[in-house]
C-alpha cells in the first residue's frame, strides 16, 4: 500500500510550510534516507527524508505551493502501485516526519497566501526591506526571483524620504508571540547573584585539559537540565487550564540572528554531558543563522544570554507555551564578604521569569537557589 510523505511541523504555532525544492521526481526510484523534498516554513528551511524505499509515485504539490502541516504531500510506494486516497486514515501508512506528527489523509487543500519567491528572493527582500506583494515575478509560473528584488530594490532609491522596514515573517512570527505572552501570561520575577568565580577558573582548566571551549551559556544550560527533572513544574507547558508536565527536559537557547531571535533546542539535555551539551549548542546556533533547522523537538524552558553584550540583567518575556525562561546578564567583579574577610568576587545576575498559573514562587525560588549552587560548586559538572 502507498506510503503517505507529511510535510512536518518544524516549532510551534507554525501552521504552513512551502514546497521549495523536489529533489525526487516521480517515478523516481527512492531509497530509504534519500531527501526527498526541501521545505521551507517561517523559521528555517530543511530537508524531508525517505522513511522506507520504493518509489515516489505521486507529488501533490509543486515547487513554491504552500501546505498546511501534518498533511500529505507526495506519496512512495512500489512501481505501478495505485494510490489510495480515500481509504481510512488507520489504513494508509505515512512516512513519520517527527514523532508527534498524526498524518491527515485527506486530500490536502493548495493554499497560497501572497506571491510565490525562491528563498534567495526572500532573504534579499528582507533585507533590502523590499514588499514582495509589489514586486512582479518573471520566474516560472511567475515566481519571484532574485534578480526581480534586487530590480525592485533599485527602482526605490531615493524615492522615499524615510525608511519603512517592514515586518519580515520572522519578525511578524515574533511580535505575535511576545505580544500574546505579555497579555495573556501572568509574569512574575525572581533575581538571584550567583558567585561565578570558581565556576571561571573551573571551565578554563576545563578548556584547557579537554582542549574545547566551554562557555558560560554551557554551563548553565546544563546546571538547568540537571536541576528542571527535581522540578517537574518548570519543565511544563501551560494549555488553557491545564498543566502538561514534560517528559523531556528539552532546553532551548536564545541564538539571535539577522532579522530576529530563534530559540534551537537541545533535546534531552539532561542525559547529555557539558561537552556534547557545547558542540551542540554551537551546531545549532552555526545551522540557524544559515536558515537550518538541525532539529524540531519542543523546547520545555529556555536560556537567554546577553551576558556577552556588557548587560548586566534584563527581563526576559516566556516563551508560550513554556512556563519559565532564565535569563542571564553579564559576571562583573564586585566586592563581596567571603568567610569574613572582603574580597573581590564575579557576580552574575540571573533572572528567573515565571508563569503563576504553573508555578508558584516557593517552587521558582528553590529552583534558582539549586541552579546558583550547581555553578558556585562547578565540580559538580564531573559528575
Amino acid at each position: 500500500m502507498a506510503t503517505a510523505v507529511i510535510m512536518p511541523q518544524v516549532g510551534q504555532d507554525i501552521e504552513t510550510a512551502t514546497i521549495v525544492d523536489w529533489v525526487k521526481k516521480e517515478n523516481d526510484p527512492i531509497q530509504k534516507g534519500d531527501i526527498i523534498v526541501t521545505v521551507e516554513s517561517d523559521k528555517a528551511t530543511f530537508d524531508v527524508e525517505a522513511y522506507e524505499s520504493g518509489v515516489l509515485l505521486k507529488i501533490l504539490y509543486k515547487e513554491g505551493d504552500e501546505v498546511r502541516v501534518l498533511t500529505p504531500i507526495a506519496y512512495i510506494g512500489q512501481p505501478g502501485e495505485k494510490i489510495v486516497t480515500d481509504a481510512h486514515p488507520a489504513d494508509i501508512p505515512s512516512v513519520p516526519a517527527a514523532d508527534n506528527i498524526v498524518p491527515s489523509m485527506a486530500e490536502p487543500k493548495r493554499e497560497h497566501r501572497g506571491p510565490v519567491a525562491s528563498p534567495s528572493a526572500k532573504r534579499l527582500a528582507r533585507e533590502k526591506s523590499i514588499d514582495l506583494k509589489t514586486v512582479t515575478g518573471t520566474g516560472p509560473g511567475g515566481r519571484i526571483t532574485k534578480e526581480n528584488v534586487l530590480n525592485a530594490a533599485e527602482s526605490t532609491i531615493g524615492t522615499e524620504a524615510e525608511e519603512v522596514i517592514p515586518f519580515s515573517p520572522m519578525r511578524a512570527k515574533i511580535a505575535k508571540r511576545l505580544t500574546h505572552s505579555k497579555q495573556t501570561i501572568p509574569h512574575f520575577i525572581l533575581f538571584a547573584n550567583i558567585d561565578m568565580t570558581e565556576a571561571n577558573t573551573w571551565r578554563k582548566q576545563f578548556n584547557e585539559s579537554q582542549g574545547v571551549k566551554i562557555t558560560v551559556t554551557d554551563m548553565v544550560v546544563k546546571a538547568v537540565a540537571s536541576t528542571l527533572y527535581e522540578f517537574p513544574h518548570m519543565n511544563a507547558h501551560v494549555a488553557h487550564d491545564k498543566i502538561i508536565l514534560k517528559k523531556a527536559v528539552n532546553v532551548g537557547v536564545a541564538v539571535s540572528v539577522t532579522d530576529g531571535l530563534a530559540v534551537p533546542v537541545i533535546a534531552d539535555a539532561n542525559t547529555k554531558t557539558l561537552i556534547q551539551i557545547s558542540q551542540e549548542s554551537r551546531k545549532n546556533t552555526e545551522a540557524i543563522r544559515k536558515g537550518k533547522l538541525l532539529s524540531n523537538a519542543i523546547g520545555s524552558f529556555t536560556v537567554s544570554n546577553l551576558g556577552m553584550h556588557a548587560v548586566n540583567m534584563f527581563l526576559p518575556i516566556i516563551n508560550p507555551p513554556e512556563c519559565a525562561i532564565l535569563a542571564l546578564g553579564q559576571a562583573v567583579e564586585k566586592p563581596a564578604v567571603v568567610n569574613g574577610a572582603l574580597c573581590i568576587r564575579r557576580i552574575m545576575t540571573a533572572t528567573l521569569a515565571c508563569d503563576h498559573r504553573a508555578v508558584d514562587g516557593t517552587d521558582a525560588a528553590r529552583f534558582m537557589e539549586a541552579i546558583k549552587q550547581h555553578l558556585e560548586i562547578p565540580t559538580r559538572f564531573e559528575e
